[in-house]
C-alpha cells in the first residue's frame, strides 16, 4: 500500500527549495522509486498532473540536460 502521506511530506520538505523544473523531476523520482501506481500516487499526494509526473519521468530517464554543462 502507497502512503501519499509520506509522499506528501517527503515533497514538502523539498518544496521551498526547488524550481518547478526541480518539483517536477522531484515529483517523477519519487513515481519512479514507487513503481507501479507511483505516478497516480505522487499525482494524488502532491497535486501535479499524472501527465507532468510522466514527462518528468521521460526527461530523467533521457539523461538529457537542457540547461547545458555546468562549471
Amino acid at each position: 500500500m502507497i502512503d501519499l502521506d509520506d509522499i506528501r511530506i517527503r515533497y514538502q520538505q523539498a518544496y521551498k527549495f526547488l524550481d518547478e523544473r526541480g518539483r517536477r523531476l522531484s515529483a517523477a523520482n519519487e513515481a519512479l522509486a514507487l513503481g507501479h501506481g507511483g505516478v497516480t500516487a505522487t499525482s494524488a499526494a502532491v497535486g501535479l498532473a499524472r501527465s507532468t509526473i510522466r514527462r518528468a519521468i521521460v526527461e530523467l530517464q533521457s539523461g538529457a540536460n537542457p540547461i547545458g554543462p555546468r562549471v
